[in-house]
Protein backbone atom coordinates (compact mmCIF):
# COMPACT_ATOMS: atom_id res chain seq x y z
CA UNK A 1 0.00 0.00 0.00
CA UNK A 2 1.30 3.49 -0.80
CA UNK A 3 1.55 6.42 1.59
CA UNK A 4 -1.88 7.75 0.57
CA UNK A 5 -3.58 4.39 1.24
CA UNK A 6 -3.95 3.36 -2.41
CA UNK A 7 -3.17 -0.22 -3.34
CA UNK A 8 -0.06 -0.55 -5.48
CA UNK A 9 0.52 -3.32 -7.97
CA UNK A 10 2.39 -3.93 -11.17
CA UNK A 11 0.17 -3.06 -14.11
CA UNK A 12 -0.34 -6.00 -16.46
CA UNK A 13 -1.87 -6.24 -19.92
CA UNK A 14 -4.90 -8.45 -20.50
CA UNK A 15 -4.01 -8.76 -24.15
CA UNK A 16 -0.48 -9.96 -23.43
CA UNK A 17 -1.71 -12.45 -20.82
CA UNK A 18 -4.45 -13.71 -23.15
CA UNK A 19 -2.00 -14.12 -26.01
CA UNK A 20 0.25 -16.22 -23.75
CA UNK A 21 -2.72 -18.39 -22.71
CA UNK A 22 -3.76 -18.79 -26.36
CA UNK A 23 -0.18 -19.66 -27.34
CA UNK A 24 -0.04 -22.40 -24.69
CA UNK A 25 -3.45 -23.68 -25.78
CA UNK A 26 -2.30 -23.79 -29.40
CA UNK A 27 0.82 -25.76 -28.44
CA UNK A 28 -1.07 -28.28 -26.26
CA UNK A 29 -3.83 -28.82 -28.81
CA UNK A 30 -1.29 -29.12 -31.63
CA UNK A 31 0.52 -31.82 -29.65
CA UNK A 32 -2.74 -33.68 -29.00
CA UNK A 33 -3.75 -33.57 -32.66
CA UNK A 34 -0.31 -34.33 -34.03
CA UNK A 35 -0.08 -31.22 -36.21
CA UNK A 36 0.49 -27.49 -35.84
CA UNK A 37 -2.89 -25.77 -35.61
CA UNK A 38 -1.41 -22.42 -36.57
CA UNK A 39 -3.70 -19.42 -36.16
CA UNK A 40 -6.70 -21.74 -35.79
CA UNK A 41 -5.31 -22.72 -32.37
CA UNK A 42 -5.33 -19.09 -31.28
CA UNK A 43 -8.84 -18.45 -32.56
CA UNK A 44 -10.06 -21.63 -30.87
CA UNK A 45 -8.80 -20.36 -27.50
CA UNK A 46 -10.41 -16.96 -28.00
CA UNK A 47 -13.72 -18.56 -29.01
CA UNK A 48 -13.75 -20.96 -26.06
CA UNK A 49 -12.06 -19.07 -23.24
CA UNK A 50 -11.85 -15.30 -23.81
CA UNK A 51 -15.01 -14.28 -21.90
CA UNK A 52 -14.27 -16.45 -18.86
CA UNK A 53 -10.64 -15.30 -18.89
CA UNK A 54 -11.84 -11.70 -18.94
CA UNK A 55 -14.32 -12.22 -16.09
CA UNK A 56 -11.68 -13.79 -13.84
CA UNK A 57 -9.14 -11.06 -14.62
CA UNK A 58 -11.83 -8.45 -13.89
CA UNK A 59 -12.40 -10.00 -10.47
CA UNK A 60 -8.65 -10.07 -9.80
CA UNK A 61 -8.58 -6.36 -10.59
CA UNK A 62 -11.60 -5.54 -8.40
CA UNK A 63 -10.17 -7.56 -5.51
CA UNK A 64 -6.79 -5.84 -5.78
CA UNK A 65 -4.90 -9.03 -6.66
CA UNK A 66 -3.65 -7.97 -10.11
CA UNK A 67 -3.93 -4.60 -11.78
CA UNK A 68 -4.98 -4.90 -15.41
CA UNK A 69 -4.42 -1.79 -17.51
CA UNK A 70 -7.51 -2.35 -19.64
CA UNK A 71 -9.80 -1.93 -16.62
CA UNK A 72 -10.42 1.44 -14.97
CA UNK A 73 -7.62 2.34 -12.55
CA UNK A 74 -10.13 3.67 -10.00
CA UNK A 75 -11.84 0.26 -9.80
CA UNK A 76 -8.65 -1.51 -8.67
CA UNK A 77 -9.29 -3.13 -5.30
CA UNK A 78 -12.79 -1.69 -4.76
CA UNK A 79 -14.19 -5.04 -3.61
CA UNK A 80 -11.38 -5.88 -1.20
CA UNK A 81 -12.83 -3.91 1.77
CA UNK A 82 -16.23 -5.60 1.37
CA UNK A 83 -14.77 -9.08 1.32
CA UNK A 84 -12.26 -8.28 4.07
CA UNK A 85 -15.18 -7.21 6.28
CA UNK A 86 -16.81 -10.59 5.61
CA UNK A 87 -19.87 -8.91 4.05
CA UNK A 88 -21.96 -12.04 3.35
CA UNK A 89 -24.04 -10.38 0.63
CA UNK A 90 -20.97 -9.10 -1.22
CA UNK A 91 -19.30 -12.51 -0.94
CA UNK A 92 -22.36 -14.21 -2.43
CA UNK A 93 -22.66 -11.69 -5.25
CA UNK A 94 -18.96 -12.01 -6.11
CA UNK A 95 -19.32 -15.81 -6.13
CA UNK A 96 -22.30 -15.56 -8.48
CA UNK A 97 -20.38 -13.20 -10.78
CA UNK A 98 -17.44 -15.63 -10.74
CA UNK A 99 -19.81 -18.43 -11.80
CA UNK A 100 -21.03 -16.47 -14.82
CA UNK A 101 -24.18 -14.78 -13.52
CA UNK A 102 -25.13 -11.45 -15.03
CA UNK A 103 -26.77 -8.45 -13.32
CA UNK A 104 -30.29 -9.65 -14.08
CA UNK A 105 -29.55 -13.14 -12.73
CA UNK A 106 -28.28 -11.64 -9.48
CA UNK A 107 -31.20 -9.22 -9.17
CA UNK A 108 -33.69 -12.06 -9.71
CA UNK A 109 -31.88 -14.11 -7.06
CA UNK A 110 -32.06 -11.16 -4.64
CA UNK A 111 -35.80 -10.76 -5.31
CA UNK A 112 -36.43 -14.46 -4.65
CA UNK A 113 -34.47 -14.20 -1.38
CA UNK A 114 -36.23 -10.92 -0.41
CA UNK A 115 -32.88 -9.16 -0.01
CA UNK A 116 -32.36 -5.42 0.18
CA UNK A 117 -32.13 -4.37 -3.47
CA UNK A 118 -30.34 -1.14 -2.61
CA UNK A 119 -27.44 -3.12 -1.11
CA UNK A 120 -27.41 -5.53 -4.06
CA UNK A 121 -27.41 -2.62 -6.51
CA UNK A 122 -24.55 -0.97 -4.61
CA UNK A 123 -22.44 -4.11 -4.90
CA UNK A 124 -23.32 -4.57 -8.59
CA UNK A 125 -22.37 -0.94 -9.22
CA UNK A 126 -18.95 -1.60 -7.69
CA UNK A 127 -18.49 -4.71 -9.84
CA UNK A 128 -19.62 -2.89 -12.99
CA UNK A 129 -19.82 -6.00 -15.17
CA UNK A 130 -19.93 -3.92 -18.33
CA UNK A 131 -16.37 -2.80 -17.60
CA UNK A 132 -15.36 -6.39 -18.42
CA UNK A 133 -16.95 -6.51 -21.85
CA UNK A 134 -13.84 -5.99 -23.91
CA UNK A 135 -13.38 -7.52 -27.33
CA UNK A 136 -10.15 -9.40 -27.94
CA UNK A 137 -7.38 -7.81 -30.00
CA UNK A 138 -5.59 -9.71 -32.69
CA UNK A 139 -2.20 -8.41 -33.80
Amino acid sequence: MSQNGVLEAEVCSLYEAAFEEARCHRWIESQKRGRDLGNDGFFEWYDRFWWNFLRYRHLEHLLGEYRWQEFAAESFGVLAPLLDSQDALAIEIVDQYRQGCENLDILNWALRKCLCLAEVRECLTLINMNDARIDPQFN
